[in-house]
């Protein structure tokens, strides 16, 4: 994924987790809305001064806006996370199952 597509996707989501529509944070860091819509598609790349006043009205590190996106790594933790949950009800039920039918090892 390119570092734009990264960063956009991080500003977006980070926003969202704030509660900030794009208009507010747009407000709050002195930016069109429009500019700010742009950036989180990707379609711009904003200054170091624009991504600090971002980094600051979001209360999170500038760093964090260019790691693999937020979104894709919390989508990664459940996913992992309702795998072992399947898994463990699989093992349940196949352990039910033998019991019920007296079948051992």
């Amino acid at each position: 994924m390119s570092l734009r597509k990264t960063f956009a996707e991080n500003i977006k989501y980070y926003r969202k987790e704030q509660g900030f529509s794009q208009q507010t944070l747009a407000e709050k860091c002195d930016i069109a809305t429009n500019y700010l819509s742009e950036i989180e598609r990707g379609q711009k790349f904003p200054s170091v001064e624009i991504i600090e006043r971002l980094s600051r009205e979001l209360n999170i590190p500038a760093s964090l806006f260019f790691l693999e996106p937020k979104s894709k790594i919390n989508d990664n933790i459940l996913l992992k996370k309702r795998n072992k949950e399947f898994s463990e009800k699989l093992i349940n039920t196949v352990t039910d199952l033998l019991k019920e039918y007296n079948i051992s090892n």
